[in-house]
């Protein structure tokens, strides 16, 4: 039962939380934070919890936190966390017995299932975003049910109905509340030309530095504005200063989930394929690859490869393997052993012929990691190992089975069994050296004594923790040395580079918005992203400054704890989602920079993920829209069955 706390155990920490904020945003929150938290006597309290950094998100729960006090029937309190402490915070699987209601924001991709399955699969309890512990069979299976399978996997509008269900049943249990898709915007002064934003922030850089796939490449000319400019005017060399919005948590990609270290990690590791900014894939890493076999299997057709593993009460298996499959009729919650498959017994099913789908990459011929190492067979399966047990394993081995070294440059990866989204989520890994392969978890790291080392376009130079990072253009780089030439899918213009042409790139750590506004104002750096909408409104009308922004390939969210009463009731949980004013936050907090959420399926993602994009919002919005009344009455209802009065 959700305890009536009083006033005095309020514990926001007013002055860490004006800190945090940056100017623009003082006074909207001083103005709530500093008075009455909502009628001692409300029968119901709710704790929000968000990172203090980004202002924007701060005056959003602030926001909501008023329309639930105004209801008359929540007190209210905030706590905030600088953002690293936050994310490690949430992502412990025992944060879910708090009680709390967390906000965050989730970066998906261009498959539908990473909107729902990061949130709700209970695979994901403390490995990606399903923060409060949500575990529910008959969702787990519906989610299954449209990603897996060979009917999914060769018909797309079988998927998509699937999908539609999912976003039905979501609307009704409504275990989460999406409020608002965000935009993607990159703000620059007019030193920088020809930068195009990616709709995910973990791409900002690897993508607006170089991506031949959308024909983008990013230069510095400080005589030019870059409405005057094309491509014919590009100019070679130059430093990129730049401003980040957190410190990375490492240089590990396997062991790391946010998309501050992502940003980092991608100018150095590269993948077998990359992706446009409308989700199609090309050959990257890999020369080209294909689709070789699929076969209509489920998990039970591993049964005879299983081993026999002892399960405690908490349901943690007693075993240092990685888990590839679970037997679909075991499970580790309520039996003492649990049939699973493991890296070896997959290494057998795969030899006699047992499993889903096999995709084959042809590497390109002489690509080499800036240690000298050439890229081989060998370093794709020895990736794939490193991933196993890390904090990437939940996405990873949903779908792969197994890599396997044909010859030299060629590499199978087999999926578990037939899979919508294993064309995309096979490939998936940030490929290592041999040399770093085998280092333990976390030890990838310039903190640890290893700098990264990978196949990409730059080389980490210099890092001062919460301070800055510095990299410079990798000059073997293997693009470069093969020439787009290699690359049959490029069909753009002759004087595109074979690489990009920036020689140095300077990141400043600033995690204040303001104070990062503030240095691209003051020259001292040339590009930013992620500030505050007011922010974003004045630079918009200033000649000095062109910003691209693109509606992003995620969204901000709450959770509720769904392990706590009365949180497991879902008409508490309804009721609070139609006191979410979404409109309000777009147009007073957001300044029109979003687009509310009326579905939890962003734009990027439509075409997969619904049979009709207008017939889905025209069925779910009514219960997402702030609605007083309705909320009304369900909290009568719930305030009378479980006593809160």
């Amino acid at each position: 039962m959700v305890q009536d706390h009083k006033q005095s155990s309020i514990d926001v920490d007013r002055r860490r939380l004006l800190q945090g904020a940056g100017g623009v945003s003082i006074a909207a929150v001083a103005g709530c934070l500093g008075g009455d938290n909502g009628d001692e006597d409300a029968p119901i309290h709710v704790r929000l919890e968000v990172n203090s950094d980004n202002d924007d998100r701060v005056q959003m729960i602030d926001l909501i936190s008023n329309s639930l006090e105004e209801s008359g029937y929540f007190t209210t309190e905030i706590e905030t966390y600088e953002f690293n402490d936050y994310t490690q915070r949430v992502m412990d699987p025992d944060y879910a017995e708090n009680g709390y209601v967390p906000c965050i924001g989730l970066s998906g991709t261009f498959n539908p299932e990473s909107f729902c399955q990061a949130l709700h699969h209970s695979d994901n309890i403390g490995q990606c975003c399903n923060l409060n512990g949500i575990s529910d069979d008959e969702l787990d299976q519906m989610m299954d049910d449209a990603r897996y399978g060979i009917d999914v996997a060769d018909d797309d509008e079988e998927r998509r109905e699937r999908y539609d269900e999912i976003w039905e049943y979501l609307a009704e249990e409504r275990y989460s509340s999406i409020t608002h898709f965000d935009l993607q915007a990159g703000v620059m002064n007019t030193d920088v030309h020809g930068f195009r934003q990616n709709p995910f922030t973990e791409s900002t850089f690897e993508y607006g530095l170089y991506a031949p796939q959308d024909e983008v490449v990013t230069w510095i000319d400080e005589d030019a504005h870059p409405d005057e400019t094309d491509l014919s005017d590009l100019e070679e060399g130059g430093t990129l200063r730049a401003g980040l919005t957190e410190d990375p948590e490492l240089f590990d990609p396997p062991y790391t989930t946010g998309a501050n270290s992502t940003i980092v990690q991608v100018l150095i590791f590269e993948q077998l394929v990359v992706s446009d900014s409308e989700g199609n894939l090309y050959p990257w890493l890999a020369e080209d690859y294909e689709l070789v076999e699929s076969q209509d299997i489920d998990r039970t057709d591993y049964e005879e490869y299983m081993i026999e593993v002892d399960a405690d009460e908490e349901g943690v298996l007693d075993t240092d393997e990685q888990v590839v499959v679970t037997h679909p009729e075991d499970s580790p919650i309520e039996d003492d052993t649990v049939r699973v498959l493991t890296p070896e017994q997959a290494g057998e099913a795969v030899e006699d012929g047992t499993f889903g789908m096999q995709f084959q990459y042809d590497l390109h011929e002489g690509i080499e990691f800036t240690n000298g190492e050439e890229l081989t067979a060998e370093h794709v399966v020895a990736t794939a190992e490193r991933y196993e047990n890390s904090d990437l394993e939940a996405q990873t081995y949903d779908s792969l089975l197994y890599a396997e070294e044909v010859d030299e440059y060629t590499v199978n990866l087999y999926a578990q069994i037939p899979d919508a989204e294993a064309e995309r989520e096979l490939p998936g890994l940030y490929i290592h050296s041999l040399e770093q392969a085998d280092l333990e978890g976390g030890e990838l790291d310039p903190d640890a004594g290893n700098e990264p080392i990978g196949t990409g376009p730059y080389e980490l130079s210099e890092y001062e923790e919460t301070q800055y990072i510095e990299y410079t253009k990798n000059d073997d780089y293997w693009l470069e040395e093969l020439g787009l030439e290699s690359k049959e899918w490029f069909d753009g213009s002759e004087e595109f580079p074979d690489g990009p042409v920036i020689d140095e790139l300077e990141f400043e750590i600033v995690p204040d918005d303001s104070s990062r506004a503030g240095a691209l104002q003051s020259d001292e750096i040339d590009m930013t992203y992620g500030l505050a909408t007011d922010v974003l409104d004045d630079f918009e009308e200033d000649d000095d400054y062109v910003i691209d922004s693109v509606e992003a390939g995620g969204y901000e969210y709450i959770q509720y704890p769904m392990h706590v009463e009365p949180w497991d009731d879902e008409r508490l949980r309804q009721a609070v989602n139609h006191l979410i004013p979404r409109e309000e936050i777009v147009d007073n907090v957001l300044n029109g920079w979003a687009r509310p959420a009326w579905t939890d399926l962003p734009e990027l993602a439509e075409e997969n993920g619904t049979t009709d994009a207008e017939a889905l919002e025209e069925d779910i919005r009514p219960r997402n829209e702030y609605d007083p009344e309705t909320a009304a009455e369900l909290l009568e209802e719930v305030i009378d069955d479980y006593d809160l009065e």
